[in-house]
């Protein structure tokens, strides 16, 4: 399959497609669980003609809710104004809307356009629109005649439960709608049906709605850099949830909200505090290295010594792992138990003067190992989470409460999470124990079978299959296993930091990760060669100078 395809022509009406397609797929699994109103609305919505389907989409994914009629033009839409006259009749929209505010009737209308509709503004053609706006609202002239030019379009708050109910969150909208893919990428085929729905109970729904606007207050506050209004949302905050998606939602933003209060405790100690008591009640990391810091801040270090002790001991991911080892060295010191220096780790390298043809520094490399009778290939993280994604495919795609919404995923819902290994334990353990038998060989089955399916962790365009047979028939499948398992812990961050090349010769392989002059090894890339050193897995680091 050719995942490089141009975009193939869509009709028209392509958006009435992908609207359709959100909401008939909530419909099928949510039915029990729609409110009476935004059941009539979906029904209101299929009982309409398909020209007003179309304008209302139109009109409901734009921002509104108020539009101008006279500015309203859709080629593709033929009988408009009949459009216009049926969702008017069935409540959809509002013709004529007369408690339109005066500030909100000038964000409808240019400088000019108002300039040129109200006498009173004539001598303001130099003012500013701010300015001018301001005038209105203090003349506060009848807008009556005006009114027949302005609609109201009603009901966007279902379409934003419809598309949480899609999309498993509310910052995704039609306006990313993954149906644009169509004809270029290919999904896999996996349950979508209530058995497995994300949502349970209606409260979940609401619950998620509420705590959502929360947050993009939060956020509104943060861009505005109201420090003190954010201080003052800790104490509106919602008690802990019993259904663990909305838990680690409402953890992720006391975490934001903490951060903040923490910042203003480096000059407020009560702040401080405030600080502490709410990574109190977050799991979510990074809210344990916050607590060490704090503590440590507040003259508490053996309890912030006995803290990191134990993350170092029970890391959520790989970040908080890297942290909680710098800071348990950092307060033994502290505390007088004397630690040896930390020093920078030492890898199997190669230094190599090479002159610079090549766009890039990795080119260059490969260029000079196959002067040296290397099959070399450029792939990055391509390779070994290609190989994941081949060997837990099945697996990935399995059916999982949650997981799938709608049939347009990558990857489960849960994927870059430690949920995915602990909630197919059983099976992943299976499989992973298979491979490091020999009962599991089907990398060239699942590859071909699979072969253009879109899946976060294979990427077709460059994993190969001459690829796939070198690294599997040289690679052990220990050092696979040991790979994927470190995968597993921390989905997230460990996709990443793998060897720019594969080289392969007379049944040898090595992973080298180049540095040009000037580059270091970062964070992710030291890990994962750490791991290699420790798995006797073949890599180095090979550093360039130019001539």
């Amino acid at each position: 399959m050719n995942t490089q395809a141009t975009s193939p022509d869509l009709p028209e009406t392509y958006y009435r497609d992908n609207f359709h397609c959100l909401v008939s797929t909530v419909a099928d699994q949510y039915s029990d669980l729609l409110t009476a109103q935004e059941t009539l609305w979906y029904n209101s919505y299929l009982a309409l003609t398909e020209p007003a389907q179309c304008l209302y989409i139109r009109l409901l994914t734009r921002k509104g809710p108020l539009f101008r009629r006279d500015k309203i033009h859709y080629p593709e839409i033929q009988l408009l104004a009949k459009a216009f006259e049926e969702l008017d009749q069935v409540g959809l929209i509002s013709l004529q809307h007369d408690a339109i505010s005066h500030r909100d009737f000038c964000q409808l209308f240019t400088k000019p356009e108002l300039l040129s509709t109200f006498d009173f503004l004539s001598g303001s053609k130099q003012a500013k629109k701010a300015e001018i706006v301001e005038q209105v609202i203090q003349h506060h002239p009848d807008l009556t005649f005006l009114s027949s030019e302005i609609l109201k379009v009603h009901y966007a708050e279902h379409l934003s439960v419809f598309c949480l109910l899609f999309f498993g969150n509310t910052h995704q909208d039609l306006s990313q709608f993954v149906l644009a893919d169509i004809g270029i990428q290919q999904f896999e085929d996996y349950p979508i049906d209530t058995a497995f729905r994300l949502f349970q109970h209606r409260e979940h729904i609401d619950n998620w709605l509420a705590l959502s606007e929360k947050s993009d207050i939060y956020w509104q506050h943060k861009e505005a850099r109201e420090t003190q209004a954010i201080a003052e949302m800790q104490s509106d905050l919602p008690g802990a949830f019993d259904w663990k998606p909305l838990e680690r939602k409402r953890q992720r933003l006391i975490n934001h909200i903490a951060r903040d209060l923490e910042r203003l405790g480096n000059h407020d100690s009560n702040r401080l505090d405030q600080a502490l008591a709410l990574f109190k009640q977050s799991e979510r990391a990074p809210s344990r290295e916050r607590q060490i810091r704090i503590l440590d801040k507040q003259g508490e270090t053996t309890q912030a010594l006995d803290l990191a002790k134990r993350v170092l001991a029970t890391p959520q991911n790989e970040e908080e792992a890297d942290v909680a080892d710098v800071l348990n060295h950092r307060l033994l010191n502290k505390l007088g138990d004397k630690q040896p220096p930390r020093r920078k780790p030492k890898f199997d390298s190669e230094k190599l003067k090479l002159i610079q043809q090549q766009p890039c520094v990795e080119l260059d490399v490969a260029a000079y190992y196959q002067q040296q009778g290397w099959q070399t290939y450029y792939l990055e993280n391509a390779l070994l989470c290609g190989l994941f994604g081949l060997a837990m495919w099945d697996i990935i795609f399995s059916a999982q409460q949650g997981a799938f919404l709608n049939p347009f995923q990558r990857s489960p819902k849960d994927m870059f999470s430690s949920d995915f290994y602990l909630n197919r334990k059983q099976l992943i353990d299976k499989r992973l124990n298979e491979i490091e038998s020999g009962v599991w060989d089907n990398w060239l089955a699942v590859y071909n079978a699979k072969q253009g399916l879109s899946n976060d962790w294979v990427h077709w365009g460059v994993f190969t299959e001459d690829i796939l047979i070198k690294a599997v028939s040289v690679i052990p499948v220990l050092a696979l296993t040991a790979i994927f398992k470190r995968i597993l812990f921390d989905p997230k961050n460990n996709r990443s930091g793998f060897p720019d090349l594969a080289l392969f010769k007379d049944g040898q392989y090595c992973l080298a990760e180049v540095k040009g002059p000037g580059d270091t090894l970062q964070n992710n890339q030291i890990r994962w060669l750490k791991m290699f050193e420790q798995h006797s897995i073949t890599a180095k680091v090979v550093y360039v100078e130019w001539y």
